[in-house]
């Protein structure tokens, strides 16, 4: 099942973040001790703008998609939503979840794009992401990103 969270969920988010952190290809992010309180806060204002949806087995939280929606920095009145996580536990990845969580993302995207609350909802897609193939699935590549390691 995929729904939106709600606060009595942050602590089952919290551990996923953990480890979607140990999981990332930039070691910096590895290994994560998070204020408890800021961590809490951060995920009641991406509640307030933006969406947490969870993926659920057996009413457990298996999964996550976290966005934040906005403002440019230039342009602060173009709003767009914006990835911050997607996860699924590694044991159930083999399964719908993942992408059912993007299916639940895109709808809601969607709707915000027609309601013109946004102009437009991103995805990010790391290194170790699956391979969804997003070009066939109506995504554009915008941009990449690279950390220096040095020559």
């Amino acid at each position: 099942m995929i729904r939106r969270a709600n606060i009595q969920d942050y602590d089952a988010i919290m551990e996923m973040m953990i480890n979607f952190a140990n999981s990332s290809p930039y070691s910096p992010l590895q290994n994560p001790e998070y204020n408890d309180i800021y961590v809490r806060r951060l995920l009641d204002n991406f509640q307030r703008s933006g969406i947490i949806l969870l993926a659920e087995k057996d009413n457990k939280p298996v999964g996550m998609l976290i966005a934040s929606i906005q403002g440019d920095a230039w342009l602060p009145h173009v709003l767009t939503m914006k990835e911050i996580a997607w996860w699924v536990e590694p044991e159930y990845r083999m399964t719908t979840l993942g992408y059912r969580l993007l299916k639940e993302y895109v709808e809601i995207g969607k709707n915000l794009v027609e309601q013109n609350e946004i102009s437009g909802f991103t995805l990010t897609n790391m290194e170790q992401s699956p391979d969804f193939d997003l070009e066939k699935r109506g995504w554009r590549p915008i941009e990449t990103n690279y950390v220096y390691e040095g020559v």
